[in-house]
């Protein structure tokens, strides 16, 4: 029973006491004393009895929902700690694997790398071989144009001939 129920019981049953005394009161003018008394005392008896019940209910249902409650918290704590153990432990595995696979990837890219690095450089060396051995032959390719210019231009300018 919920307590807004047993308080209108309470009222209800003290209003209609006063009621039916006030009645009884004014019907027989000579009342048998400790009437009032007497259903004052039967409304308190109920109503007790009725707190009682709705008290007794009360902590009957408490203390089932306390104990389901202490029961699903058992429940819920086992399986969040073995979740969380599953979870820890998949973790770290996953960490070790992505770990190892890190170290062979830098090894496998420095590896590569120093090959490149390696190929890079000597065709650097190449390059750079090619480019002054390619400007100095131009340099006596040029110097040799500009003997044969200048050789012409004289001839030209001489009568001479221009072969030697």
């Amino acid at each position: 029973m919920k307590i807004r129920t047993v308080v209108a019981t309470m009222f209800g049953a003290a209003v209609t006491v006063v009621s039916v005394a006030h009645v009884q009161a004014q019907t027989q003018p000579q009342q048998e004393p400790g009437a009032l008394t007497r259903a004052w005392n039967a409304t308190k008896n109920g109503t007790d009895k009725a707190w009682d019940a709705t008290k007794h209910g009360t902590e009957k249902g408490w203390d089932a929902t306390s104990k389901g409650a202490d029961k699903a918290w058992d429940k819920t704590k086992s399986v969040s700690e073995k979740g969380w153990d599953a979870t820890k432990h998949g973790t770290e595995k996953g960490w070790d694997a992505t770990s190892k696979g890190a170290d062979k990837a830098w090894d496998k890219t420095k590896s590569v790398s120093e090959k490149g690095w390696d190929a890079t450089k000597h065709g650097t060396e190449k390059g750079w071989n090619a480019t002054k051995n390619g400007t100095v032959d131009a340099a006596h390719k040029v110097g040799e144009w500009g003997d044969d210019a200048g050789k012409g231009i004289k001839n030209t300018f001489s009568g001479g001939s221009t072969k030697q």
